[in-house]
Formats: structure tokens, sequence, C-alpha cells
């Protein structure tokens, strides 16, 4: 009778950590500056279940009433394959940071410059140098430090 036992157990563990999926908290955030250019901040925290992902949301959805806001919960193999090099501190096209939030959820920041609304190109990503990047990703990561994150690193991009 054990021996069931502790197969039907195992049985159940081995599935439900084979079929575990992550999910993930997707945060875009505008922020237009006096010189009409829009930063989009982009934040995607890994979580483990729907109930998480709502839980990291919430408090952002405060921020509606100020920027204009996006935010949405993910699941599914198209998002872990996606994400996963992004997840594992790969680099990727671009700077981004990396660090794990006072919940213990890790989480990723990008920041895009936008053209503004004056431009042809408006919406669209504006390039801006490596040292322009840094110089973010450094204030970023000493907001973060005053908020309590101690683990915050910058991953830089794919050389060209």
């Amino acid at each position: 009778m054990k021996k069931i036992l502790l197969m039907v157990l195992g049985f159940f563990f081995f599935t439900s950590a084979c079929f575990a999926q992550n999910y993930y908290a997707l945060v875009e955030i505008h922020i237009k500056n006096n010189a009409g250019l829009t930063y989009s901040m982009n934040t995607i925290t890994k979580v483990f279940n729907p109930e998480a992902c709502q839980k990291v949301l919430s408090p952002i959805n405060q921020l509606k009433n100020m920027y204009q806001v996006r935010t949405e919960c993910v699941t599914g193999p198209e998002w872990e394959k996606l994400l996963g090099d992004t997840f594992a501190n790969k680099p990727t096209s671009s700077v981004y940071i990396s660090y794990k939030d006072v919940s213990g959820y890790e989480t990723r920041i990008n920041s895009k410059i936008l053209a503004s609304s004056n431009s042809t190109a408006s919406g669209q990503p504006v390039d801006y140098s490596l040292n322009e990047t840094i110089a973010w990703a450094n204030a970023i990561i000493e907001a973060l430090k005053k908020g309590g994150i101690k683990n915050a690193r910058i991953i830089y991009p794919v050389k060209k």
C-alpha cells in the first residue's frame, strides 16, 4: 500500500513540475517630457501563477491616471521562447537591467525614447548612444537601491 501511495504522490509531483508554467507581468509606461519626447519604460516580472501576476500589476494600475500605461499577464511556450535569453541574463539587442524584486521575483527593465509627435517617425524608437543608455541604466539602478533592491545589474547588448 505504501508503494502505491508513494508512486501516486511521485506521479503528481512529477507531472505538476513538468507542466508548471511561468507567468509574465508585462508593464509598459509612456512618459512625455517638455521637449515632446516620449520615454517608454518596459518591465517584465516572471512569476509562477496568475494570482502573483495580478498582484505584481495591481500597484502599477494606480499610475494610469498620470501616464499612458499598458499591463498584461501572459504565459505559454511562445513567451518562454521569446523571454528565455532575457531571463537567463544573456545579451540581447539592447541594454536592460536585471534584478530580483523585493518579493523575490526576477524582473527585467528596458527603456526606449520614442520620436515626438512632430517627427515623421512619430511613436517609433529613436536611436541614442550607448553612453546615454548606460547613464539611464545607472540612474535606474540608483533608484532601485533606494527602494531596497541590492542586486540590480546592467546587461550589455550583443556586440555588433
